[in-house]
């Protein structure tokens, strides 16, 4: 699908464009989102450019992110494409062209960042007279989301925090059951926060390489251009530096949640020692009497066997009473 935005006093007016159509006058941005074969070819001979192909896209995500062809500008980078509690966080590329005229979106996925720039687009809130403002909005755009996603993330390992370490107000102990959920939210949560960090990084290339394109017929030579650059820089660098520090919180949780793991289970143990410990010589003691010999003087007592259950008894609770002594109970 092709759709193209013009630049309408400072706010973008989408259309939609067929196989056959001629580009809008003012247009900055075409946005091509799973387009076909013959779209893509139509593109190709109407800018006389290379559209890359989703294979493609995913070498070049890999190997060559960005590099020019003639006079277009290739910039893929990795943005997050579900982000909820619900949703498995998984990552999409998104290749930018940028001509001397337009900036051309491929995607094949929707991003809710994107959908949230051409909201606000549409409306008048970003400056989208050219393609190189197009461009920065966006990236903008994919900056807040990722520290939205980030500060979510910080606010969701503060819950597991409480839940792992404070008691609930009826002192319960935390079930296996609820352990097995505290280790999947601490799963997924490094999983988002490991995502955003890879998108972090693309951005940020992206950024250095924007930086880098020397035309003098583009806003990026221009130093207010150069200058919102460096501030999106400074903030992908702070968002990955509190990415790095909730990378590593996440990993103090996952540990923490397995050593209180290892405490309930020797907790366990520890019953079963002691129980054991208890018994042991009770039933010693129940085993020398229950052995049958003859000459055993105990057996024609005639309180013998009230004797015995008290010396099994006394058996028993000396060991209890030492373990509590010992504060091993």
């Amino acid at each position: 699908m092709i759709t193209v935005y013009t630049d309408l006093d400072n706010r973008l007016e989408k259309q939609e464009m067929s196989i056959g159509d001629s580009i809008p006058y003012g247009t900055v941005l075409i946005d091509l989102y799973e387009p076909t074969a013959k779209e893509e070819q139509y593109i190709e001979n109407i800018l006389q450019i290379n559209i890359p192909t989703r294979a493609e896209m995913d070498k070049i995500e890999v190997m060559s992110p960005f590099y020019k062809e003639g006079n277009a500008h290739y910039m893929t980078v990795t943005v997050l494409d579900k982000s909820s509690k619900e949703d498995h966080p998984d990552s999409m590329a998104v290749t930018f062209i940028l001509t001397t005229e337009y900036i051309i979106i491929l995607r094949y996925s929707t991003p809710w960042s994107l959908v949230n720039f051409i909201a606000r687009a549409t409306r008048g809130i970003h400056q989208c007279n050219s393609p190189e403002t197009v461009l920065s909005g966006i990236l903008e755009s994919f900056i807040n989301k990722t520290a939205d996603v980030l500060e979510e993330a910080g606010n969701e390992l503060d819950d597991l925090l409480k839940a792992i370490f404070e008691k609930s107000s009826k002192q319960e102990i935390i079930s296996s059951k609820r352990y097995n959920s505290v280790i999947r939210k601490i799963g997924h949560t490094g999983n988002l926060i490991s995502k955003n960090r890879e998108s972090l990084v693309s951005i940020n290339r992206l950024l250095i390489y924007f930086s880098q394109i020397d035309d003098n017929n583009r806003l990026t030579s221009k130093k207010e251009f150069k200058s919102k650059f460096k501030n999106l820089a400074r903030e992908v660098h702070s968002l990955g530096e509190y990415g790095n520090f909730l990378s590593q919180r996440n990993s103090f949780l996952l540990d923490a949640t397995l050593g209180m793991i290892s405490v309930e289970q020797n907790m366990i143990i520890k019953v079963f020692t002691v129980a054991s410990a208890v018994f042991m010589p009770p039933t010693l003691i129940a085993s020398i009497y229950g052995m049958n010999f003859e000459n055993m003087p105990e057996l024609s007592l005639t309180f013998g066997y009230p004797m015995a259950l008290g010396v099994i008894i006394i058996s028993a609770l000396l060991p209890y009473f030492f373990f509590k002594k010992k504060k091993w109970l």
